[in-house]
């Protein structure tokens, strides 16, 4: 996978499970530990997707 889509993608990922854990905070998606499980998961791996595609951006090339 090139590191611009990876950091798109991860980051696509973070901004879901930030935006699934707001609606939960705000009472407009109900509260269960499976949401609350998934929308902290998906906003991990996102984070984590996208600093491996940072880090393979900004690696030199040999």
């Amino acid at each position: 996978m090139r590191s611009t889509k990876m950091m798109w993608t991860g980051g696509l990922m973070a901004f879901g499970g930030w935006l699934l854990l707001f609606l939960i905070v705000l009472g407009h998606v109900p509260r269960t530990y499976f949401l609350n499980f998934f929308g902290y998961g998906l906003s991990f791996v996102g984070l984590l997707v996208a600093l491996v595609g940072i880090l393979d951006h900004i690696r030199p090339q040999r």
